[in-house]
Parts: C-alpha cells; sequence; structure tokens
C-alpha cells in the first residue's frame, strides 16, 4: 500500500474520530453484505426512553484522487424513531452510492438532554455494494406508506449529496497539521533516498 493511500485511510479516520462522541449502546447488526437499494432492518441496545424521539443518521466518507483528502455527507435517515429498531430502506438513501465509500451510522435524541446531544449508538464503517442490475434510484420505492416520510429532517436531498460535513475549525486545523507533518516526512525521505543514490554513484 502506497503512501498516498496510507494517508487518505488516516484523514478519513481523523474526520470521524474529531467529531465522534462517546456512544452509550450500540447497533446489533452486523452490516456485512450490505447492497445498493435493499432494506435492512436497523436494531440497536435499549436506551432510555427520556432520549426519544431518536434520530439516525447516515454518514459516508468519500476519499479523493489525491491521497491526500477526503469529503464526508451526511443527512437523516430519520428523526422519529423509538424503541430498538427502524427499517431502513432504498440503502443508502438519503445519500448517494459512492463506490468505494465508508458508510457509518449514528443514533442520537433529537433534542439536547443535559445541555448536550450525545451520540447513543455508533456503528463500525461498513461498504456498500452495487449488485449492479440497475441504475440506483433517487430514493426508496414507495412502500405504501411504511417508508420514510422524515422530511422534517432538516437536510435536503440535494444537500445530503452535495455539502460536506463542518467539522469545525480545530478539527480541521489538527487535520492539516497532520498532512503536513507526513508530507513533510515523506519529502525527506525521499531527498535522502536521492542523496544515498547520488552518493553510491560517486563511489562507484
Amino acid at each position: 500500500m502506497g503512501f498516498s493511500s496510507v494517508l487518505g485511510q488516516l484523514l478519513a479516520t481523523l474526520i470521524f474520530c474529531a467529531v465522534r462522541a462517546t456512544a452509550t449502546a450500540a447497533f446489533t447488526n452486523s452490516f456485512a453484505d450490505v447492497t445498493s437499494g435493499s432494506s435492512v432492518s436497523l436494531t440497536w441496545d435499549s436506551v432510555p426512553s427520556q432520549y426519544y424521539p431518536l434520530c439516525i443518521t447516515a454518514q459516508v466518507i468519500d476519499k479523493t484522487g489525491d491521497g491526500f483528502s477526503a469529503n464526508a455527507y451526511r443527512a437523516n435517515i430519520t428523526t422519529g424513531a423509538s424503541g430498538t429498531s427502524y427499517s431502513w430502506s432504498g440503502i443508502p438513501f438519503p445519500l448517494r452510492l459512492i463506490p468505494g465509500g465508508l458508510y457509518q451510522l449514528e443514533l442520537r435524541p433529537i433534542s439536547p438532554v443535559a445541555g448536550e446531544v450525545p451520540v447513543l449508538a455508533k456503528s463500525p464503517f461498513f461498504g456498500i455494494s452495487d449488485p449492479g442490475n440497475e441504475a440506483q434510484p433517487d430514493g426508496p420505492a414507495e412502500s405504501g406508506g411504511g417508508g420514510r416520510s422524515d422530511d422534517s429532517s432538516g437536510i435536503s436531498k440535494p444537500v445530503a449529496i452535495g455539502v460536506g460535513v463542518a467539522i469545525g475549525v480545530p478539527s480541521i486545523a489538527g487535520t492539516l497539521f497532520i498532512v503536513w507533518y507526513l508530507r513533510k516526512r515523506h519529502r525527506k525521505a525521499a531527498a535522502e533516498k536521492r542523496r544515498l543514490k547520488r552518493s553510491d554513484f560517486v563511489i562507484s
């Protein structure tokens, strides 16, 4: 694996580490073999009813071609969940399918509790494969009222697709410092390698 690939994965992890909070529960799904356009019954550990209603947010990291940065997008799947389950249909709606993208779900209360909005559950990163049968629709198929009616999410489809996550000035500064430091080390190692090559040429 090249230096650019390693750095790209590091940046992708840093973006979400910079904004993550300690989860008090966990999704109980395996998130293995998730395919575009399918439906998954999301399940999670029980949380106190004081956190109801619950918001489930989907987010995806899209690593850029230069290997030194990544774009992150997020949108609410629902803002009215309760209990310990919710059916997510038309995956990855309301996000779009990004080949090679790293997806993740978060469970939070809609309203602040004790002055903050904690992360109640966070899924591992997972991929979404394209079955290749047909182009992905703009959204899930109509399901007779059993699907998604959460227009109150406050995030429209164009925003979910086209706008990156705001991760805050401190997070950006920390990420830029790490990128600068790693690139500096890479240039230093390359210069040392060229110096050694020139030294070998003179000796021979």
